[in-house]
């Protein structure tokens, strides 16, 4: 099998960006979306409420 050698190619770092999201259906077809940090007790809490 022919192989080649060939000089390393450079390739460029690319950043990437990881935004903490949720996004959370409920009933009567609202949606809830929640970026960043969050407290799940409060967030659970915020569910309920919205639910009753």
């Amino acid at each position: 099998m022919p192989v080649e050698i060939v000089a390393e190619a450079k390739t460029q770092e690319i950043a990437t960006v990881v935004t903490n999201h949720i996004e959370i259906e409920l009933a009567g077809g609202h949606r809830m979306r929640i970026s960043g940090g969050y407290d799940p007790d409060a967030l659970a809490r915020l569910i309920r409420g919205l639910s009753v």
